[in-house]
This record gives structure tokens, C-alpha cells and sequence, in this order.
């Protein structure tokens, strides 16, 4: 009897010992997309290792700033963990535990800054601290067709009338050259960005800070506009010219649009985010699967940027539950999980996953989001950003649509950017 008395004292010992360190339930706000789903197919691992339950609630990107501003005070939150877009981090920081203050996890490492790609933490700063965790290496990358810059004819008829070798665009130079050249063969030389979305603005950026130049820039703390007028219009000029050699309807193109045209094989080269490329590989629904060179964006006249738009996991400073909380965070950031989600459509943010030589055979484009992200650059850094968005959006779309003129159109995103930062 004794014996048993002794064995079942010792079996509650090992389940004490080696029992989930928590029993509790967090809540978190995350956008819905291909990474989002991805997380939900590793939560039951999560959830045995921790003993932590995890409810996710899952919205369109464009409605999580407002559920945020719905949701969460400095001394409420109905949420433990919330996902941030880059550009809406100066809005939202204040609210938000530095994650200077984030505890170390029991099950999970906090993971050091540099484990991630380059200047990836950088979209959750603000204010000279770091507002959150960066949990996808959102950034532009470069796409071109491999078959067509392998053609032995085109490569000579290119050589012969352009005096260098056709390959994947470097500079804006090469850009143009080799989109008006396809362009003569039939094949569309670019896909642009031109619906009144988001992605334009991101477009106009772009453009804007390759030429050297920025809509706003912060000084001491304090945003001003630093727009450079002459760059602005030229940067302009150049866009309008590469559309001479887009798809018809150009002035009207999407993530739809244009993951269509690029899939029917009538573009030579575009950018893209790296939650599209998947839909370019599936040979299915893409006759270019398998045909297409990834690497950063073409290098402007004064550098080479690629516009940054990583997600931001961040928590806010009213939660009750911040350890549990930490540990989901520094699971969806361990190498641990990427090697396990990875091959089921996960895109990390480590650099040692991104550079990881069995990915990179299938997935090339991780490399390409090592690579841009080395130029990475944000979008204006601004507590209002939706309205700057919407005044530099509507502004470019008029310029280069031809309402306005370049020079029209730049002295009105000035003089309104101004205004809105004079408020």
C-alpha cells in the first residue's frame, strides 16, 4: 500500500513539474491573410507547449486601425496582443508597451534584434522606442521574367540596340529600356500600382524617395514637409513614361490586375508583396510558375529603396495577461515555429529563415526580401498617416492620369500636407 501511495505521489510531482506553465486564455487581433492563416494552423502546438488558449479574431487589414481606436485605451483593452500596419505605428505607440519592458518568456526566448531581416524592428519604432515585435518582412520586391531574359534572341536584339545585356533590371535606366523593348514585342515591359488604394501611395513613395526625395520627414521630433519639388515632378515624369509601356487600363490596375496580367505571361516585370508571390507559382493558375527571377527593386537616379510595410505585433499597456501574451509573440518569432510552418505558407522575419539555403530552392523570393530589405524605407512616419496617405495618393494619381500637371500636382501635395501637419 505504501508503495502506491509512494508512486501516486510521485506521478503528481511529475505533472507539477512538467505541466503547461500556464492555464489562462489571451486574445488577440490579427489581419486576415495567407501569414494570419498559416498562425492558426500551429496553434494547437502553441497552445500544448504553454497551456495558453489563444483566440484570434481576424479582419481586413483596411478595419484594424479602427478597431484598435475602438478597442483600446491606456486603461482598456479587449485585446492582449493587436496587430499593427507599419505606416499606423505613430498613431498607436503611445498606447503600447516598449518591448524594452516585454518580460522574458518561460517556454519561449526573446528573441534578439538581430535575428531579424534588416531594419525590420525599425517599423515598430517611434518616438526613440520600439513599440512592438515585427512578425512579417513586409517590403516591394522585384519580379522579371527569367524566360524571357534567357531568350538568345531577345538577348541579342536588346545587346544590338541597347549596347548592354538584358537581364533583371538594376537601374531605372534599365527599367525603362527594357520595358519599351518588350513592349515592342509584344509583352507588356510593366504592371503598375494606380487604383485609389493604399498601394498607390506606396507606389508614389517609391518613386518619390528613388529620385531622392520625401512627402514628410521627422526633424527633432517633429514631422514637417520635406518634399523637393523639382525631384517630385521627375519622379512623376519617369512613372508616366513606364506606362506608356503597361497593360491597357493602366491607370486603373490593382493587386487583381495586375497578379492577372503577370499570370497570363503578358508582363515582363513588376513589383510585388511578398503575400502575392505564392499565387504567381501556383502552376495552375500561372503559366510563368517557375519562370521568375526575384531579387530588389531597380536602383533610381539617387539610390535604391523598397518600401517597407512589415506587421507589427505590439501590446497594449492595459492588457492583464502581458506574460502569457509575450510568449505567443516569441513563439510566432521562433525558428522553432518557422522551420515547422514554413512549408505550409508561413513568410518569417528571421533573417536565418529568410537566408535558409532549403528554402531558398523553393521560395527564391525569400532572399529577395533579405535583399530589399537592406533599402528599406517606410512610409511617412506620422500620427495622421491616413490623411497624408489620402492627400499624396490623390495628388500622384492626378499627375500621372494627366488632371494635373507634375508640377500642378506637387505644389498641391505640399501645400496640403501643410496644411495637415499645421493642424
Amino acid at each position: 500500500m505504501k508503495k502506491i501511495f509512494l508512486l501516486l505521489y510521485l506521478m503528481s510531482i511529475f505533472k507539477l513539474l512538467f505541466a503547461a506553465p500556464y492555464n489562462t486564455t489571451i486574445r488577440v487581433l490579427l489581419w486576415d491573410d495567407t501569414l494570419t492563416q498559416t498562425i492558426k494552423k500551429g496553434l494547437s502546438d502553441f497552445q500544448k507547449a504553454t497551456g495558453i488558449k489563444v483566440v484570434l479574431e481576424l479582419l481586413p487589414n483596411v478595419s484594424l486601425p479602427q478597431r484598435i481606436r475602438e478597442t483600446v485605451t491606456l486603461t482598456k483593452t479587449d485585446y492582449d496582443l493587436v496587430a499593427i500596419d507599419e505606416p499606423f505605428i505613430p498613431e498607436f505607440a503611445h498606447l503600447m508597451e516598449s518591448f524594452d519592458k516585454w518580460g522574458q518568456g518561460k517556454v519561449y526566448k526573446k528573441p534578439r534584434y538581430n535575428v531579424f531581416a534588416p531594419n525590420a524592428f525599425e517599423a515598430a519604432q517611434w518616438g526613440g522606442v520600439f513599440a512592438g515585435i515585427p512578425v512579417n518582412a513586409n517590403v516591394y520586391i522585384w519580379m522579371t521574367r527569367k524566360d524571357l531574359v534567357d531568350d538568345p534572341k531577345y538577348k541579342s536584339e536588346f545587346r544590338s540596340k541597347y549596347g548592354y545585356d538584358l537581364g533583371v533590371p538594376r537601374t531605372f535606366k534599365a527599367l525603362r529600356d527594357m520595358a519599351e523593348f518588350f513592349h515592342s514585342k509584344g509583352i507588356y515591359g510593366f504592371a503598375p500600382f494606380t487604383k485609389a488604394w493604399e498601394g498607390a501611395t506606396a507606389e508614389a513613395i517609391f518613386m518619390f524617395e528613388s529620385f531622392g526625395t520625401s512627402p514628410l520627414s521627422v526633424q527633432n521630433d517633429k514631422v514637417i514637409v520635406t518634399l523637393d519639388e523639382k525631384r517630385a515632378v521627375e519622379a512623376i515624369n519617369f512613372y508616366k513614361e513606364l506606362l506608356k509601356f503597361a497593360p491597357p487600363g493602366a491607370l486603373d490596375m490593382g493587386h487583381s490586375e495586375r497578379i492577372a496580367a503577370f499570370n497570363q505571361g503578358k508582363v515582363f516585370t513588376m513589383f510585388q508583396w511578398p503575400v502575392y508571390v505564392p499565387e504567381h507559382e501556383t502552376p495552375g493558375n500561372s503559366v510563368v510558375a517557375g519562370k521568375i527571377i526575384y531579387s530588389a527593386p531597380p536602383s533610381g537616379p539617387v539610390k535604391r529603396v523598397a518600401i517597407r510595410g512589415c506587421w507589427v505585433l505590439a501590446m497594449p499597456i492595459a492588457s492583464k495577461n502581458k506574460q502569457a501574451a509575450v510568449e505567443f509573440a516569441y513563439w510566432w518569432s521562433s525558428r522553432e515555429t518557422g522551420e515547422k510552418l514554413v512549408p505550409v505558407g508561413f513568410t518569417p522575419a528571421r533573417a536565418d529563415l529568410l537566408l535558409n539555403p532549403n528554402y531558398n530552392k523553393d521560395r527564391p523570393w525569400f532572399k529577395a526580401i533579405f535583399d530589399s530589405m537592406r533599402n528599406a524605407v517606410a512610409r511617412p512616419r506620422f500620427s495622421r498617416y491616413s490623411e497624408a496617405s489620402q492627400i499624396i495618393r490623390e495628388n500622384w494619381l492626378a499627375a500621372i492620369s494627366g488632371k494635373l500637371t507634375p508640377e500642378e500636382a506637387v505644389k498641391k501635395m505640399k501645400k496640403e500636407l501643410n496644411e495637415l501637419v499645421g493642424k
